[in-house]
């Protein structure tokens, strides 16, 4: 079994061996989520390593049929994966319930999930997927390269993820989450799966720069692929396709609902990968030169403890921003771009009481998941219309994702005049620079900047921290509260996962200064 047949070596034997019993078996078994031995035929088949543990491995699944899967691998050409689905076809009985048939093709029903096998699927297309990059300077000029990934096993499950789609209402994150529970039910290492979620999306290639910490910014333009890293700065990337890379983009735009077309040649959406966020901005002629993509990276959710450890905010402040926001204040966050604006609104999010029904608005999701009545609205339209709509929701706090345009500032004015608390964030140098916004806007007369805790952002070398804070003049803390919350603070530093640090605040302030 292990000599080589034809060209196949034993690498790609055994790969072939694993997929071929996961497609005709294993995909219609009532204990894939639970079996062990899928996921432990996934490593071998990733390895290439046959040996005795391994073979014993495979025996102890009840459907391996040694025999059937040899010969099917004897008979195997370079469209493996397209021939297995054809007999998997032919196997499962038309009377079979969550069997459709079509004129273009075929739709299993697998439960969270379907698959769609076309009838003229010509086998996999290429995919490229990178798993690292490395830093090279070529000159003065620092060059990232890509680190490919080739590996039989990867291919022929990217082939066939590539054909799963949600098994209910269709969007681009139901999408990525059918794909998700289908890999995990295969593979263990999280990491492993975000990688292959990207490449199903035609993404691969970006699929480490996008899972990494470092890096902060990628741009892509028709003719080139660069990437801001936190250390070495800008970089272009070599060994990438930026022009079919920013197609793919301008495509999972449109699946997600967002129209790029030349009568409306910008959008924005977001992409949420391995519980990384990505917001993604695309132009696209007539106002740029071909396709431009923006996409932004946001680090793990940070706390207000992190941000303290971080010196991106004193324990004093941090203290005072956490009960002017529980005291009902609302709060303006502004600086340049990339100064750490979403990331400290977030952070008060996660420090207001988690009674408290919270409305979400923004064109893109970059909000936490905290386990509270919230709704989380796509403004895709205008601000505006959506901050009336939920005047009538009776939500407690309304959380405005970016104050950019006129619309962004009414919809903040309709929300206070409400009643509602209202956080946001807004590009502005300086207090004196967002009241010259609102004079641009005619609007400087119905917002009072002076009921606000106005907070300013900057950017130095890379580091963000918190600039200056004007509270309001009726906002006096006393000492004692002060010092609970500075206590409490420090107290949380060795939570890191954000959703229990929002429990376990909430639950040490209701008990050291009441609700």
């Amino acid at each position: 079994m292990l000599k080589q047949v034809g060209n196949i070596n034993k690498k790609s034997l055994v790969a072939r061996l694993v997929i071929t019993h996961q497609v005709l078996n294993c995909l219609f078994c009532n204990q894939l989520t639970n079996c062990n031995v899928t996921k432990s035929l996934t490593k071998i088949a990733m390895t290439g390593f046959l040996d005795p543990d391994a073979i014993e491995t495979m025996g102890s699944c009840g459907y391996f049929n040694t025999k059937e899967i040899t010969n099917l691998m004897r008979k195997a050409d370079e469209d493996v994966v397209s021939n297995l689905l054809k007999l998997l076809l032919r196997r499962v009985s038309r009377k079979t319930r969550g069997f459709y048939v079509f004129r273009e093709g075929s739709i299993i029903n697998l439960g969270d999930y379907l698959l769609v096998i076309d009838k003229e699927d010509s086998g996999a297309s290429p995919i490229s997927l990178a798993e690292s990059y490395e830093f090279k300077m070529l000159g003065s000029d620092c060059v990232v390269i890509l680190n490919k990934v080739h590996n039989d096993y990867l291919n022929y499950l990217l082939n066939v993820v590539s054909k799963v789609v949600p098994n209910g209402e269709y969007s681009l994150s139901s999408l990525i989450q059918a794909r998700e529970r289908f890999l995990s039910a295969f593979i263990e290492d999280e990491g492993v799966i975000s990688a292959l979620l990207l490449a199903s999306l035609g993404l691969g290639d970006l699929s480490p720069l996008l899972l990494s910490q470092d890096i902060e910014d990628v741009f892509i333009t028709h003719e080139a692929l660069y990437i801001n890293h936190v250390k070495y700065g800008i970089c272009r990337v070599l060994n990438a396709d930026p022009r079919s890379l920013a197609v793919q983009f301008l495509k999972l735009a449109n699946a997600g609902g967002i129209r790029v077309s030349v009568d409306n040649p910008s959008g924005k959406f977001s992409l949420s990968i391995g519980g990384r966020k990505v917001r993604v901005v695309i132009d696209r002629w007539p106002l740029v030169e071909g396709i431009a993509v923006h996409i932004r990276l946001h680090k793990r959710a940070f706390t207000i403890t992190d941000l303290v450890n971080l010196g991106t905010i004193d324990l004093l402040n941090a203290s005072k921003l956490i009960l002017a926001v529980r005291s009902g204040y609302g709060v303006l966050i502004m600086g340049p771009p990339s100064s750490g604006k979403t990331t400290l609104l977030n952070a008060l999010d996660m420090a207001m009481p988690l009674r408290m029904r919270r409305i979400y608005v923004d064109e893109v999701d970059e909000s936490l998941e905290l386990p509270v009545p919230n709704v989380k609205v796509k403004s895709l339209v205008g601000k505006v219309e959506e901050i009336l709509k939920s005047l009538h929701r009776g939500y407690g706090v309304l959380i405005i994702g970016e104050l950019r345009e006129r619309e962004h500032f009414e919809a903040l004015i309709h929300g206070a005049n409400a009643g509602l608390q209202v956080l946001g964030t807004t590009h502005a140098s300086d207090d004196q620079s967002l009241m010259n916004r609102l004079r641009a806007f005619s609007l400087h007369d119905m917002i009072d900047l002076s009921k606000y805790v106005l907070v300013v952002m900057e950017k130095v070398n890379n580091i963000r921290r918190v600039k200056s804070i004007t509270y309001p003049p009726g906002f006096n803390p006393g000492q004692k509260q002060l010092t609970a919350l500075s206590e409490i603070i420090t107290k949380l530093s060795g939570v890191g996962d954000y959703v229990k640090y929002a429990v376990q605040l909430d639950k040490l302030i209701t008990e050291a200064l009441g609700d």
